[in-house]
């Protein structure tokens, strides 16, 4: 029998204005690739190679889809917080050793970072056309601070008032009544639920309510800024429009496992 293909871990974030979403591929363990798609046209941007980890929970994207803040550990093991113009991970803006780190857009033209207070400066670029300030809603140690700011953000609405308890650290351990969002009249209601921090990451169960078998052994999905929905499989992205979804098939998909990191390093713009 042949060897079962690895398949990489797909993470993905939409821009809120902007017919973009960003995939952040995690083709291995410490190999990760940033790719933007046009939701409208399908046209693929290929970018960033980097050797390390990208925390995408930490991470998010602007609301015009051209620039992303991200959190991120090197092969050396140092972390830093930085945005950069997408899909390039060159950072405009760059601070060391954030105590948590990454951001989130709260709108169009500001910018909240969690946990940079500590760094003695930060250097941007003249280029930066959003305004770069602490998030003072959310304790710094918070490390679910950035998604569940997002999740605001986005119109996502508490299913009740159960965060759960801490059970064990090897299987799901929250019972979270979790949070919901659907985008307009007629739509399904994603429903995200935090399960815990267990095999080294932070876990969330997610189920879109009239279409139970949808997302069973997804990584993770959204919806764009069109309503149409995109589903993060292993190795895999699917996008689904609303009739897509009453016939249960994409009408779009796109096999990252395809792309492949080039023998020499793509020079960055």
């Amino acid at each position: 029998m042949a060897p079962i293909p690895h398949r990489s871990r797909v993470q993905l974030l939409a821009a809120r204005e902007a017919p973009i979403i960003v995939i952040l591929q995690r083709k291995r363990a410490k190999l990760f690739h940033v790719i933007t798609v046009d939701t409208e046209k399908h046209s693929i941007n290929e970018g960033s190679w980097f050797r390390g980890q990208l925390y995408a929970l930490d991470s998010d994207v602007s609301f015009d889809g051209k620039f992303m803040v991200y959190r991120a550990r090197g092969a050396d093991n140092q972390t830093w917080s930085g945005v950069c113009r997408l899909p390039w991970l060159k950072a405009l803006v760059h601070v060391e050793t954030p105590i948590t780190g990454g951001g989130y857009f709260s709108g169009p033209s500001d910018l909240k970072t969690h946990g940079w207070d500590h760094a003695g400066k930060i250097f941007s670029t003249d280029d930066i056309p959003f305004t770069i300030e602490r998030d003072t809603r959310r304790h710094f140690g918070d490390e679910l601070a950035v998604i569940y700011g997002r999740f605001e953000r986005d119109g996502f609405t508490r299913l009740g008032s159960n965060s759960g308890e801490e059970q064990t650290s090897t299987s799901p351990t929250y019972h979270d009544d979790g949070w919901g969002r659907r985008p307009a009249r007629g739509y399904p209601e994603l429903q995200v639920r935090y399960r815990g921090y267990f095999n080294n990451g932070f876990r969330f169960a997610i189920t879109l309510d009239e279409h139970p078998n949808l997302l069973v052994g997804a990584n993770w999905a959204t919806w764009d800024s069109g309503n149409n929905f995109w589903v993060a499989r292993p190795g895999i992205v699917e996008q689904y429009t609303l009739d897509d979804l009453r016939r249960g098939t994409p009408s779009f998909s796109l096999d990252v496992d395809r792309f492949e990191r080039p023998p020499k390093p793509l020079e960055e713009p």
